[in-house]
């Protein structure tokens, strides 16, 4: 199997998109209807945000605050960060604030930019915030040196930057299965592999930010995650996994072209979160102090709904329209070319609302997230 050279990576990706393994959420409103889940855990730690605001450095009064998103999305869950920090910032003193919200270029921004020029909802009902949009990687440096006062991103860095491998034969997902009795594999050579192309896009991302933040800046980092005993993927992937599997079966997909498309993410757990910054370890202690750490699990609510009425047909739509949201544009990008490819990616997410409605037992999900709130350090 062909390894690509880490070092390598950015001089091949498109100049527009350097850094970036997808082109984005499913837009058109679909991934704002369909990220409730994502909305739960970045409301578990608003408490961080107003606990981060009450020691940040303030600028003198008519000095801007400026606080920024990395990975926003259509924008419904990051505009309603910008309304918490601004209603935190609101308790410390009355300067403009500009909030910006970043993504790849792709990325469609038609809501955020109806709701920042009409200021249709909050924080841009305020006439004291003033809203932009800054497209780019994350892994990239998108904003002057010392420009920033805080910053976030969420359920964003566990998307790789690049694919460290051309293809994977058994599995969609670089981290492998989670549980005995799913199908598939991934080797631990691989597994390896992709372990270190993700610290190194940790790195990349924090080096970044690093740069834009000034002295006493904080930085909220909270991704999609893993614990001793469960994943986030458990159970969603293997269903997305078998569904494509029953659509190379049926001959709608190769061999060649599963093997060549997975999906280009890295769940980490906590103590890979934290390593780059961990106290005299880390590569990076001295660009950030460690507040606090966390590796948690949020409720589900379409999960919490079927436990309740017991309705698969619903509860198989909901999970299936919450991955679609995520999965369809690297897997659109791997089958381009393919004959009727919108009916294609139809039928494989169809698929997987059968498999739901067959034996929803079989899928079971947890959202389980690990976060970091960081201090840029003062001296480096």
């Amino acid at each position: 199997m062909k390894q690509l050279d880490i070092n390598a990576m950015t001089e091949k990706a498109h100049p527009s998109q350097q850094h970036a393994t997808t082109t984005g959420m499913k837009g058109k409103g679909f991934y704002n209807k369909n990220s409730t889940p994502q909305q739960a855990t970045i409301a578990y730690v608003y408490p961080w945000l107003h606990e981060a605001m009450t020691s940040l450095p303030m600028p003198n009064d008519s000095s801007l605050l400026r606080f920024v998103d990395y990975g926003c999305s259509e924008g419904a869950n990051s505009m309603q960060i910008m309304a918490q920090l601004t209603a935190a910032a609101r308790q410390r003193g009355s300067n403009s604030i500009q909030t910006i919200h970043s993504d790849l270029p792709s990325n469609d921004y038609s809501t955020l930019l109806d709701a920042i020029g009409n200021r249709a909802q909050p924080p841009y009902t305020d006439p004291t915030v003033f809203g932009s949009i800054v497209g780019g990687s994350m892994f990239n440096q998108l904003l002057p040196p010392s420009s920033t006062h805080l910053a976030t991103s969420f359920n964003a860095t566990v998307f790789l930057s690049e694919r460290p491998l051309e293809r994977l034969p058994d599995y969609v997902l670089p981290n492998g299965p989670s549980l005995a009795t799913e199908k598939g594999s991934v080797s631990a050579q691989d597994r390896e592999i992709f372990e270190r192309q993700a610290a190194y896009d940790l790195e990349t991302f924090l080096k970044a930010r690093a740069n834009e933040l000034e002295p006493g800046g904080k930085l909220l980092l909270q991704t999609v995650g893993r614990n001793e005993h469960v994943s986030t993927a458990d159970g969603i992937v293997n269903l997305f996994n078998l569904s494509l599997l029953d659509h190379v079966a049926n001959h709608s997909i190769s061999q060649d072209a599963y093997e060549r498309y997975y999906h280009p993410v890295y769940i980490r757990n906590l103590e890979q979160l934290t390593a780059p910054v961990k106290p005299e370890s880390g590569s990076l202690s001295h660009l950030f102090t460690i507040d606090k750490a966390e590796c948690y699990e949020t409720p589900v609510s379409f999960v919490d709904q079927y436990k309740q009425d017991n309705d698969a047909s619903a509860y198989a739509q909901q999970m299936v329209n919450f991955y679609r949201a995520f999965t369809e544009a690297p897997l659109q990008a791997a089958l381009s070319g393919t004959p009727n490819l919108s009916e294609l990616l139809d039928r494989i997410y169809a698929r997987g609302e059968e498999r739901i409605r067959e034996a929803p037992h079989l899928y079971d999900f947890h959202f389980i997230s690990v976060a970091m709130l960081l201090t840029r350090t003062e001296n480096s």
